[in-house]
């Protein structure tokens, strides 16, 4: 019996997905890829799981546990210490890298196992994040410039990240987005979820800036429309002033995060619209995901929203903007273009993308 090709999944929390894009897709193929074909080995942060739940297996695949934090500057030596297992210690051919954050060691690992594919899915050009400070950004644009110089190949998740990144430093990457049904679940049926505002719009993002936060709660006070925002408030200091600034404020509820896909259902189901405002990242998984919710949406007007759509649902640049949009009510995307739009997000066929790159 021929033994299954060896495929370390680098850069990512863990699985079961609990933290982000980058968790959901490395769970995904984990659940649609035999380990039988394909034996995963996904690097997981050992605190993002109590002891209980660190069994060696996930869906047939294998997971490692390191003590080091997957986010923030740790996941610079998480990611590497991941890299230099998968390499030398598996003895992979292959490994799939989400994000740059140990790109800083892919130059010597080049160097020692040039046969080794590095195949990086460079998320979204963070340096362009307004939350980090002028020393991170330029630590950010190396560890993507050493991405992009000695990946072997390159995954972007949206068409316009990838005309940047093409045009920043001449490669073509493989473009592969996230999907998004895997969230299309019954609603837990509990006497404890919370009661619903009536006809209330839905936004859920991790809570900063360049989200467009504020300018989407500001946005719902202002066309007088109830608002659910599911976030994580405590995060930091710009989340925490945020709640008590509008936490009482009648018609917004703001929600601590729901990882759990079936909860989260609670507050898609009674949704009459979504709306989006992040404005840096390429494809971001809750607007895939909404896609299969609603067919009311309105997004930050960006390149990377509108690739991800299509051009479809409505736009907004301010406040202002989305509250005249809001007070008008959203037009439905049209039944054709939303079940393509659902068609390219379907985790078979990203998925089945995905392995392709392991054949080439």
């Amino acid at each position: 019996m021929t033994s299954p090709t060896i495929v370390p999944l680098v850069g990512t929390v863990g699985v079961p997905a609990r933290y982000g894009g980058f968790e959901t897709l490395a769970e995904q193929l984990c659940r649609y890829v035999s380990a039988d074909d394909v034996e995963f080995v996904v690097y997981c942060e050992r605190r993002a799981y109590a002891e209980g739940e660190r069994g060696v297996r996930f869906a047939g695949h294998r997971r490692i546990f390191l003590s080091l934090r997957a986010n923030g500057m740790a996941s610079l030596f998480h990611d590497a210490m991941a890299l230099i297992d998968a390499v030398f210690h598996q003895n992979a051919r292959e490994v799939f890298i989400f994000g740059y954050s140990g790109a800083w060691i892919l130059p010597l690992l080049k160097l020692v196992r040039p046969q080794v594919r590095y195949i990086v899915n460079v998320d979204g050009m963070e340096w362009r994040r307004d939350k980090f400070s002028a020393p991170t950004r330029l630590l950010l644009k190396a560890l993507e410039w050493c991405a992009a110089r000695t990946a072997s190949v390159v995954i972007a998740d949206n068409a316009a990240l990838a005309e940047l990144f093409r045009n920043r430093y001449q490669r073509e990457p493989v473009v592969i987005a996230y999907g998004g049904d895997h969230t299309v679940l019954p609603a837990l049926a509990t006497s404890s979820a919370s009661p619903l505002p009536d006809g209330h719009y839905l936004a859920i993002a991790r809570i900063e800036p360049e989200n467009n936060t504020e300018t989407i709660i500001q946005g719902c006070i202002a066309a007088g429309v109830p608002l659910a925002f599911v976030g994580n408030w405590k995060a930091n200091a710009y989340g925490t002033a945020l709640r008590a600034r509008y936490g009482q404020t009648p018609g917004i509820t703001l929600l601590d995060p729901l990882y759990d896909q079936r909860a989260l259902a609670h507050w898609r189901a009674g949704a009459i619209g979504y709306i989006h405002g992040h404005s840096v990242g390429g494809t971001n998984p809750s607007l895939v995901e909404a896609l299969f919710h609603t067919d009311r949406m309105v997004s930050f007007d960006c390149s990377f929203n509108r690739a991800t759509l299509s051009g479809a649902g409505a736009y907004f640049a301010d406040a202002d903007a989305l509250a005249t949009l809001l007070r008008h009510g959203l037009t439905p995307i049209p039944a054709v273009e939303l079940a393509q739009l659902r068609s390219t997000y379907c985790w078979d066929g990203i998925t089945a993308r995905y392995l392709a790159l392991l054949q080439r």
